[in-house]
C-alpha cells in the first residue's frame, strides 16, 4: 500500500470532518434517522439467523455499490454476525484503575460516541443521523455500519488512486473502519510474510480471504 501525501491527508481530513454533525451547517436539513421511528427498534427484525444476516447485508452492499466480500467479512471481523454483541473499550487512570472509554454496539459494532452525533449518508445520499435505534435494531446497525463503510470506501479509493489492488483498497477501507479516517495508513505495515502486523487489520483479512461473493 503506497503512502500518502500531504495532499490527500488534507482532503481525506476535510471530507470526512463535513460528515461530523458538529461540524454541519446545513441548519434546515431533516436528518433520516436510522430506525423505521426516532429511537424505536424495528419491532420485525427480532433475532435473525445466520442467513438472514447476510442476505441483508448482501442488499446493503448492492444498493451502496460496495463488493459484497467487503461487507461480510467487516461483519465477520467486528461480531462474527452477532447482532447483539456488546463490547467495551477501556482506558486507565492516573493510578491504574480501569474505566469505559466507550461502547461498541451489534452486528457492526457501532462506537457509542457515533450514536447522536456522527451523519452518514444512505445509499440515495441523503444525510441520516446515527441515533440510538442502532443499539436494539440490528437493521439499523448494519445501515449505520454499511453507509460509514461507504464513505470510507470512497474516502480510501480517492487516497490510493486507480492503481490501487482490490486487497489495498479492502484493507486501507477496514482500517478506516477500525481506526478511523484520520489515522488508518498508520496502521497497513505488512510483515515479512505479507500480513498486516496490526491484529484487526491480520483478522479482518483472514475473514476476507475466507469470505464468499455469495
Amino acid at each position: 500500500m503506497k503512502s500518502l501525501g500531504n495532499f490527500f491527508s488534507r482532503a481525506l481530513h476535510h471530507h470526512a470532518d463535513t460528515e461530523s454533525s458538529n461540524n454541519s451547517r446545513d441548519q434546515d436539513s431533516v436528518y433520516l434517522l436510522l430506525g423505521q421511528k426516532p429511537g424505536a427498534p424495528d419491532k420485525t427484525a427480532g433475532t435473525p439467523s445466520r442467513e438472514e444476516v447476510l442476505n441483508y447485508l448482501g442488499q446493503l452492499a448492492k444498493d451502496y455499490h460496495l463488493p459484497p466480500k467487503l461487507v461480510y467479512a467487516v461483519a465477520d471481523a467486528e461480531s462474527n454476525f452477532n447482532v447483539g454483541l456488546v463490547s467495551h473499550n477501556y482506558g486507565h487512570g492516573k493510578h491504574g484503575s480501569k474505566f469505559i472509554k466507550s461502547t461498541d454496539y451489534g452486528l457492526m459494532q457501532i462506537n457509542s460516541k457515533r450514536i447522536n452525533h456522527d451523519v452518514v449518508r444512505d445509499s440515495a445520499g441523503h444525510k441520516m443521523k446515527i441515533d440510538g435505534s442502532v443499539v436494539q435494531d440490528w437493521k439499523a446497525n448494519a445501515r449505520a455500519g454499511v453507509a460509514i463503510l461507504k464513505h470510507n470506501y470512497d474516502l480510501v479509493g480517492l487516497a490510493e488512486g486507480a492503481g490501487a489492488s482490490r486487497e489495498d483498497l479492502t484493507l486501507g477501507t477496514y482500517s478506516a473502519y477500525n481506526h478511523g479516517t484520520r489515522h488508518w495508513h498508520k496502521f497497513l505495515e505488512r510483515g515479512k510474510d505479507g500480513t498486516p502486523t496490526d491484529p484487526g487489520n491480520r483478522n479482518f483479512l483472514e475473514r476476507y480471504h475466507q469470505s464468499s461473493e455469495r
